[in-house]
């Protein structure tokens, strides 16, 4: 029997028989666009799966079509899985060379254990780059063509990037043309000359290196005349320094780095082996802006130095400096040379540490301002529990010295590196002292005053980490507990405190010249001050708050060494004593601190330009005293 229906393509059909009706849409005419009736799915772990099955059978030496070897290391392996992956390995296997048909082939310039870990990472995606591997990974990846390995190794060596290392890293790089890296090697060499030039790497450097170094217009030398430091706590409760880093003021106003570290770099290069290189002495003067140093510094280092005095070349380049000095400023501007030409350095974003301190009790917690995000953060705690301690930024590093871990009085000084994130310990100083001043002055870090658990101190003494040693210089006229210090034009100077004998907080301050290794009393401040945070900015010497017997001080005082004379400044919004003290580009930071009944948290910054204060959007996790503070480069 016939059905009287027309018949009617084939689709899909419930169990009823009856076709499914799929969209609302007017039935396709010819000549639509048939794509827009296709669905394509895209399954993004097919690729994993299917690589990871590739690689079960790899290790079952299943369906493998080639042996590489390399060394003694022989790997089973399929040619389209390599080919898929390397250029090189495709290349190779669809080339005309015997390779492409040769079952066993061996990868010269190459050790086995590499080879297994890029194979591996061919069928697997994974692959661990170490500072054992990363110098044979990345030629390695680079000859098989894995750009993504050798990518992952540039970036691991330039999160390495230290001052021990930029400047292998730069060979490195350059060695193996990754132009990124050597460019990011290079300019972390300039941004960190002060710390690149006391290495190993920077001594062994070939001359044309060395010029090539240090005639970079991008070069930043810290200057060793400027560290702020701040001040200490009430009679015996101590408070720990500040040492910040301060650029020296051009006379035109502009920001100028000090050149000294650069003429110190060409010495110690040349002394390194100095009967082969005394011949480069003149052509490595010719970098050094000699006429961009302070006065002082080129009569008493430059002229005194014997490789200037027994090199006419050098002597002229001198001359030259001098007559510069003499000029009128207007017509300094006219002299134009490599050796006059300001440096204009990249600038470096900075970062505030903020070491320990009291919470009420000594703590380890060491924080972290960011400057340019307005955040702070926390980073690697002090090894114990430190308070009062003196502060400061010293090549490279920030020392935390001597204070009080909560039961005791301590010798023991700690070291952060913030490439590290990671603190070490070093020699300890040769008295117990907590509430003492820290300060670094041509390359010496000082620890001046504090109290022993028993006394205050007048003694002070000094490291050197060239050579990892404390030694005494001579001590203070006065008795120092909880004393400021700060450095301007090469002075060290001491800035209140308390002397425990006559039970007086002190308005006296002292200075210490290390020519004659001495000490001299300057003006006197308004009023007594212990506690005071003392820091240094554009060349003046800055007491800020502090307390005279039970009251706390928001006042601020000036010191200008070149009349001798303090004078008031604004005072702070909060009454502060024991805080930290640092000075970043142009503004002076005061730092937590107590006001008598309690801890800060809040931070607060002076202008000069406008004789005003203004408290920090952000305060720090913990209100904190007796802590120490120290600005350094943002790590990369």
């Amino acid at each position: 029997m016939h059905s009287s229906a027309a018949a009617t393509p084939a689709g899909p059909r419930t169990m009823e028989g009856e076709s499914i009706k799929l969209g609302s849409q007017a039935p396709v005419q010819a000549g639509d666009d048939e794509k827009n009736q296709r669905t394509i799915t895209v399954n993004p772990a097919h690729m994993g799966k299917a690589f990871k099955v590739m690689n079960e059978l790899r290790s079952k030496q299943l369906l493998c079509d080639v042996m590489i070897v390399a060394e003694d290391v022989e790997i089973e392996a399929h040619r389209v899985v390599l080919a898929a992956c390397s250029p090189y390995f495709c290349a190779m296997f669809t080339g005309d060379m015997s390779e492409s048909k040769a079952k066993k082939i061996e990868i010269k310039d190459m050790d086995g254990q590499t080879l297994s870990k890029l194979i591996d990472y061919i069928y697997t995606a994974e692959i661990e780059v170490t500072e054992e591997n990363v110098q044979v990974l990345l030629p390695a990846a680079s000859l098989l063509q894995l750009m993504d390995v050798r990518q992952n190794c540039c970036d691991f060596l330039q999160s390495q990037l230290h001052p021990t290392n930029c400047l292998g890293i730069r060979a490195f790089a350059d060695v193996h043309t990754c132009t990124d890296l050597l460019q990011q090697a290079n300019a972390y060499a300039e941004q960190h000359f002060p710390e690149v030039m006391l290495g190993e790497e920077f001594l062994s450097l070939s001359l044309d290196q060395v010029c090539s170094l240090i005639s970079s217009d991008k070069l930043t030398v810290s200057s060793e005349e400027k560290f702020t430091e701040p001040s200490l706590h009430p009679c015996e409760a101590g408070f720990a320094v500040i040492p910040t880093l301060q650029m020296r003021k051009s006379e035109t106003g502009e920001e100028l780095i000090s050149l000294s570290k650069v003429f110190e770099a060409v010495i110690s290069w040349i002394n390194y082996e100095k009967e082969t290189r005394l011949e480069h002495m003149a052509k490595l003067m010719e970098h050094v802006r000699l006429p961009l140093l302070p006065r002082d510094y080129l009569v008493q280092t430059v002229e005194e130095e014997a490789l200037i005095k027994n090199n006419n070349t050098c002597k002229d380049f001198l001359i030259e400096a001098m007559k510069y000095h003499l000029l009128p400023l207007d017509q300094r501007l006219l002299i134009k040379n490599p050796r006059t030409k300001p440096r204009t350095p990249v600038s470096l974003p900075k970062v505030m540490i903020v070491v320990g301190g009291q919470a009420p009790k000594a703590i380890r917690s060491v924080e972290c301002y960011d400057f340019e995000e307005d955040r702070w953060d926390q980073i690697a705690e002090l090894p114990s529990r430190r308070c009062r301690a003196g502060v400061v930024f010293m090549a490279g590093h920030v020392y935390a010295v001597g204070g009080f871990n909560g039961s005791l009085r301590v010798r023991t000084v700690d070291v952060y590196d913030g490439v590290k994130d990671q603190w070490t310990s070093i020699a300890s100083m040769q008295e117990r002292r907590s509430t003492l001043g820290a300060a670094v002055l041509n390359d010496l870090l000082y620890a001046v005053g504090g109290f022993d658990g028993s006394t205050g101190l007048a003694s002070v003494e000094a490291y050197s980490y060239k050579t990892n040693e404390w030694f005494f210089v001579a001590p203070m006229n006065t008795r120092r507990s909880s004393v400021g210090v700060g450095v301007v034009e090469g002075k060290l100077y001491a800035v209140g405190g308390y002397d425990g004998a006559s039970r007086q907080c002190l308005s006296t301050v002292e200075q210490y010249n290390p020519a004659t290794n001495e000490w001299t009393y300057v003006a006197d401040m308004s009023t007594r001050r212990s506690g005071a945070g003392v820091g240094v900015l554009s060349g003046q010497l800055y007491a800020t708050g502090g307390h005279d017997g039970p009251l706390v001080r928001k006042s601020v005082e000036v010191y200008d060494p070149g009349t001798n004379t303090w004078k008031q400044v604004a005072d702070m919004n909060m009454c502060r004593r024991n805080a930290g003290v640092c000075a970043v580009n142009g503004l002076l930071y005061v730092v937590g601190g107590d006001d008598g009944s309690c801890n800060l948290a809040s931070v607060e910054y002076y202008n000069p330009v406008t004789d005003k204060w203004t408290l920090l959007p952000t305060n720090m996790s913990t209100g904190r005293s007796y802590a120490g503070v120290a600005v350094i480069h943002k790590p990369l």
